[in-house]
């Protein structure tokens, strides 16, 4: 009975996974192809066919244009094949202008200016960009901003903030000369900067003091992206003492805690950051812990025994280790929330959107550089992966996830690799320069290589995929 009801929870999540991966991929794919598509009818391209997926076609029609409208089995991508395409992949038919009556010649893709043609290419990436920035900004502008200030209020012991110098309430005014406004700036510049020297200028107590401090890769176990290596330097911002939960049959629930009771103290110290408090129970060996918490306005005293245990699998540090059973509210004690207006959300959104290209660019960039390692290029298997979780956490989670998905979709599509987008950008860019296209022989090359690029790409990300497989099908052993 234990075992069907295994199979029926692990056959519910894969169906949460296969769903999520569905709505983000084909929302990407189609915005994109539809890029490709509007700007070629605009120029006066005959487009052949639209398609969304691969293989065998599920369901079409043709519109009065003449474009046949398709959904295939294989939900891998898409593409818009033009009348003079050879394949889906956009290559050039040269035979077929041969063949073209002089009115379908109008229609020619290949025939057409060459800006017309890279304004066509470029649309794709440009389409989901502009998605990836209609979606922030919509979420901006529903549910504002929480802007953290950039305190470091708790420094993790042995870490290198600690050895650089950073003081519990140091408040970040820069790094690198540039104006820090809040506690993600500081993330995104740490994320980015992995043993790179990073120049703070901070206020402790009126004072404002340079620091130096260097990034260092520390493995994390992350719930959406899994084991990995990040960045990090060692500062969190304080977090509300709050109790959001209790564990159930825990050493809290033993003792009495209650959701919503607020620690003040421990052990005699004052907590007013529950940060403080995961250190006092970390550190304490399994002893008892005196607590004092406040609930309903008056102090209460209660004693409770951490207890070695494994954290869930949502947990940044799965390993096992003294806890007493608290969930924490995650909400920040310095922080404020602001509305957004339109205008201002889509400033945001575009912000973001170019944080993630920036932040995608410099991990690449850190790649060939050995400062990071290539062990975070994921396949469709982490995608889905991802894509199940966001959706298990809600649909609006999902839709921003989608969003980061477009972001990397039309970045990825403007590397200047053949095949892809950028590729033909670069052909066209030769083209413009030269006066001529480039030769048809070295075009066909180049494809080939690109599609071995590409190929090679995608057994990187499925080897790097290869623990979610095993994540997945762990049930059958």
């Amino acid at each position: 009975m234990e075992f069907i009801a295994q199979i029926a929870d692990n056959l519910s999540g894969a169906l949460l996974v296969l769903a999520g991966f569905l709505f983000a991929l084909t929302v990407v794919v189609f915005v994109h192809e539809m890029g490709h598509f509007l700007v070629a009818r605009w120029c006066g391209v005959t487009v052949s066919t639209f398609s969304i997926g691969f293989g065998k076609e599920i369901w079409a029609f043709v519109d009065k244009h003449g474009t046949r409208w398709r959904f295939a089995w294989i939900p891998a991508g898409g593409y818009v094949k033009f009348l003079d395409d050879e394949n889906a992949a956009s290559m050039p038919d040269r035979g077929a202008l041969d063949r073209m009556t002089e009115e379908q010649r109008k229609g020619s893709f290949q025939l057409k200016p060459v800006w017309q043609r890279a304004a066509v290419v470029a649309a794709g990436p440009l389409a989901n960009f502009i998605l990836a920035i209609v979606i922030f900004a919509g979420f901006f502008w529903s549910m504002g901003v929480n802007r953290i200030e950039p305190r470091a209020d708790y420094i993790v012991p042995g870490s290198p903030a600690g050895a650089a110098g950073f003081e519990p309430g140091d408040l970040v005014l820069s790094i690198g000369g540039s104006k820090v406004r809040d506690f993600a700036q500081i993330s995104k510049t740490v994320w980015t900067s992995p043993g790179r020297t990073l120049e703070f200028v901070v206020d402790r107590r009126g004072e404002n003091l340079p620091i130096e401090v260097v990034p260092e890769l520390q493995e994390r176990n992350d719930y959406i992206a899994g084991k990995h290596r990040r960045p990090t330097i060692g500062i969190r911002y304080a977090v509300e003492p709050v109790v959001a939960g209790v564990t159930k049959d825990g050493p809290a629930a033993t003792a009495g805690f209650e959701v919503g009771d607020r620690i003040v103290q421990m052990n005699g110290k004052e907590i007013n950051d529950f940060n403080k408090l995961q250190e006092i129970v970390r550190k304490s060996e399994g002893k008892q812990l005196a607590v004092t918490v406040m609930r309903g306005g008056r102090e209460i005293a209660l004693n409770v025994t951490p207890k070695m245990t494994a954290p869930g699998k949502k947990a940044s540090d799965p390993t096992q280790r003294p806890l007493i059973g608290v969930l924490s509210t995650g909400k920040p004690v310095y922080s404020r929330h602001e509305n957004a207006g339109i205008v201002e959300s889509l400033g945001l959104g575009a912000e973001r959107t170019w944080n993630i290209i920036t932040g995608t660019l410099s991990y690449i960039g850190d790649i060939f550089t050995g400062r990071q390692s290539a062990e975070q290029i994921g396949g469709a298997v982490r995608i889905a992966d991802a894509a199940g979780k966001f959706a298990a956490i809600g649909f609006t989670q999902l839709v921003l996830f989608t969003a980061f998905i477009s972001v990397s979709i039309g970045l990825v599509n403007l590397f200047p690799i053949p095949i892809l987008d950028g590729g033909h950008l670069v052909f066209y860019a030769i083209e413009a320069v030269a006066g001529r296209p480039v030769n048809e022989d070295i075009q066909e090359f180049s494809f080939r290589v690109g599609l071995a690029l590409i190929l090679m790409l995608m057994m990187l990300g499925f080897y790097n995929d290869r623990g979610i497989l095993a994540q997945w099908f762990s049930w059958i052993g």
